[in-house]
């Protein structure tokens, strides 16, 4: 059974897309099946890959259904899609191997206000119940989030089982990461939701040399304890470029920081099987030998 992580924060600014990407990347370089799902309606995820849906009905009508190339995720949640043929048909290849998404559109901006307008029950378990039915066709799906803490946040939360959560040094996305902390014990206690855990937090765009790094990165180890990953992601040029050229990052920088350090974040994570993880180490280890 595949594992679901979702990338949450509600801070926006943090790395969370770059870093779904790129972790999604590295874990697809190991051959495992890894579908990303963009729950952002900013769909920044769905462009990194160059799999961004541009609806060819008014962005207003939520309820007008698109060609069948034109579907995303807004059909899952406003069809409830279960069954596995109604989710594979939002599912489409990226060009990295291994890697598939279920991209997002203009048309999810509208989804939170619908669910909520609908009054339906079980409106927390839409995605869970949709993944279910295809998650045993992956090793790993990663959600995206946007910054926010409304029902589309609920329902990845309770579609997973861990939640990774990126931050920066400052007090803004400390902020993020203790309303995405309360939020779990919340649907946990709430909902008496066990399936689902906090497996961490990483620092993104570190600046290693500061004092102010050294400082906050001392604060969130005493805070957090094993949950705070000591591997910290540096300020990278290459990433925001990525971003920019919609090119998988493996292709166009493949030994950059960014690339060795979400690396070795993924070791410290602890989520691979041992032969994936030999793959990691051996690349790691190349590198290192240079």
């Amino acid at each position: 059974m595949g594992k679901i992580i979702s990338i949450i924060n509600n801070k926006g600014g943090v790395g969370k897309t770059s870093s779904t990407g790129i972790l999604a990347e590295l874990l697809a370089f190991t051959g495992c099946r890894v579908l990303c799902v963009d729950l952002d309606q900013q769909s920044n995820l769905s462009m990194l890959f160059n799999c961004y849906v541009k609806d060819p009905v008014p962005v207003l009508n939520w309820r007008e259904s698109p060609e069948e190339e034109n579907k995303n995720i807004t059909e899952l949640f406003r069809y409830r899609y279960r069954s596995r043929e109604e989710i594979g048909s939002l599912i489409k290849p990226t060009f990295v191997k291994n890697l598939y998404i279920i991209p997002s559109s203009k048309r999810h901006q509208k989804t939170p206000d619908q669910i909520i307008a609908e009054k339906l029950s079980n409106n927390n378990t839409i995605l869970k119940k949709g993944l279910a039915t295809i998650r045993d066709d992956y090793d790993f799906i990663l959600i995206d989030n946007a910054p926010a803490s409304d029902i589309l946040t609920v329902n990845s939360i309770f579609a997973s089982d861990y939640v990774l959560t990126p931050v920066r040094i400052d007090g803004f996305s400390y902020k993020g990461l203790e309303e995405t902390l309360d939020t779990i014990t919340y649907i946990k206690e709430e909902h008496d939701v066990d399936s689902v855990s906090f497996l961490g937090t990483f620092v993104t765009q570190a600046e290693r040399n500061t004092v102010l790094y050294r400082d906050l990165k001392e604060s969130y180890t005493d805070e957090l304890g094993g949950k705070f990953f000591q591997t910290s992601i540096r300020k990278d040029i290459r990433v925001s470029e990525i971003e920019t050229i919609f090119k998988p990052i493996l292709d166009y920088a493949p030994n950059t920081n960014a690339v060795y350090d979400y690396t070795r974040l993924i070791l410290e994570m602890n989520i691979l099987p041992e032969d994936k993880k030999k793959v990691l180490e051996y690349a790691i280890g190349e590198r290192e030998d240079l």
